[in-house]
């Protein structure tokens, strides 16, 4: 009993000297306290703001595995053997030159000099893995690599505008290291780079499902930068930068079934494509399968001018004055859709539209978006024998021929004296009407202009 008694006493003597001192320093105890609450609020909140500022979030949109991340997004971190220049020709990247047998199958890469991974060892061609169909690729020492190809296609060396990393790693050799990447299930949501310099910024890559997702993301400041089809909604915002561009990386397009008993018309097709006023579109009208800037562009194909009168006079001699065509298009394309048929119904055609999430398998006339290649190379999509891949169903002797010999041959001057004539003959058949390439939008809060200046370029 007496020792319960003790420490009871000693409990209260303690109690009573803790409150004697509170109320005899309490002015210096709430000081400590408010700095306390101001180095927390420091910490938790001006801190973080303080790094960010060094930092970039540049938002990219769609759904990626580790296996399909967009070349774009890599580019801070690693190079490609062989890149791809503004007109589509490939040039050196990590290569320093490269051989090509004179039978076009086999082609060895040399790799520069005195090149490292990120961790500071030597970059050897043995260390390179690279995933081609059908291809068969060995390390003839630590500096090249050979390519033995079944057949000869001339277009190879952008199959190898990839990036590369070191084996098992993501040790790759430009200015920026991958030091994490964040994923849901298999879908990559982040990726956080730092950079071999002090004087770069970091940078983190995120990935949105959907375009929705990354305007939101940028509006709200988790993202400061990032390429969008459409500037409507922050256009006017003044405290961003929107530059606009066309995508020749894009054509809209709408694909004819030329099997079909209406579309089997040229007459008619040719009056499709005479009726739309493509002006009228965000982006710059095309006239041609291959890009403007392309090195095989011919400029002297057929213009489709809008011309209602060559229209109607076109219909009249395909005799469908009347006739229903029904129009199937990609869900973000209906108010493409909605123009096309307001300018088919002036001259006489009745359209039906019908939404697709994807390529049907049969349709009349289909409108999409079409992803070209920096090569001219359209093989797949016109060639008869591509029944996979020729949607259209076009057929010509002399179109098969010309992609045949385009594809074989090295030579540059013959291949742009082909893929002229192949863009003059196909744009005459018309077996699709290219609309337009459209716009792209980057935009950029103005407080990160100075940082992605820094950005290394290449």
């Amino acid at each position: 009993m007496s020792l319960v008694k003790t420490k009871t006493r000693r409990v209260k003597f303690w109690w009573r000297l803790t409150l004697a001192y509170s109320q005899k320093y309490k002015w210096y105890l709430v000081l400590i306290l408010i700095g306390l609450v101001l180095i927390g609020a420091f910490i938790s909140w001006i801190l973080p703001d303080i790094s960010e500022k060094n930092t970039i979030n540049i938002g990219y949109v769609g759904n990626y595995t580790l296996e399909t991340l967009p070349p774009e997004a890599l580019t801070l971190a690693t190079k490609t053997l062989v890149a791809v220049d503004n007109n589509g020709r490939p040039v050196p990247s990590l290569a320093s030159h490269w051989t090509i047998s004179p039978d076009g199958k086999t082609y060895v890469i040399f790799l520069k000099d005195n090149l490292k991974w990120h961790d500071d060892t030597p970059v050897n061609a043995r260390d390179i893995t690279i995933a081609i169909n059908n291809v068969e690729i060995n390390a003839l020492n630590n500096q090249a690599i050979e390519f033995k190809l079944p057949n000869p296609i001339s277009s190879f060396l952008l199959a190898l505008d990839k990036p590369v990393f070191k084996s098992k790693t993501f040790y790759g050799t430009s200015n920026y290291r991958i030091t994490h990447i964040d994923q849901v299930d298999d879908r990559v949501t982040k990726i956080s780079l730092v950079p071999s310099s002090a004087n770069l910024p970091k940078v983190n890559v995120k990935f949105y499902p959907g375009e929705t997702q990354a305007l939101t993301a940028l509006k709200v400041g988790d993202i400061k930068t990032g390429t969008f089809t459409s500037a409507q909604e922050v256009e006017n915002w003044p405290n961003l930068n929107v530059n606009k561009q066309a995508d020749n990386e894009k054509i809209i397009t709408i694909f004819f079934n030329n099997n079909d008993e209406l579309l089997s018309s040229k007459d008619l097709r040719q009056a499709l494509i005479y009726s739309i006023n493509r002006t009228e579109f965000d982006g710059e009208t095309a006239n041609s399968p291959i890009a403007p800037n392309n090195w095989a562009y011919n400029s002297a194909v057929k213009k489709y001018e809008y011309n209602t009168g060559k229209a109607r006079e076109l219909i009249a001699n395909a005799q469908v004055k009347g006739k229903t065509i029904t129009l199937s298009y990609i869900p973000s394309y209906r108010a493409i859709a909605e123009k096309v048929k307001k300018d088919w119904t002036a001259v006489g055609i009745n359209v039906v539209l019908k939404e697709e999430s994807q390529v049907p398998k049969n349709y009349q006339a289909f409108l999409t978006i079409n992803q070209l290649s920096p090569d001219p190379d359209q093989y797949a999509l016109w060639h008869s024998s591509q029944a996979k891949t020729n949607i259209t169903g076009y057929k010509n002797v002399k179109i098969d021929k010309l992609l045949e010999d385009a594809r074989s041959t090295q030579d540059e001057k013959e291949r742009e004296a082909l893929y002229a004539d192949f863009q003059r003959f196909l744009v005459e058949d018309a077996p699709a009407a290219f609309l337009y390439h459209p716009f792209k939008y980057q935009i950029s809060y103005k407080n990160v202009q100075r940082l992605l200046a820094k950005l290394p370029k290449d």
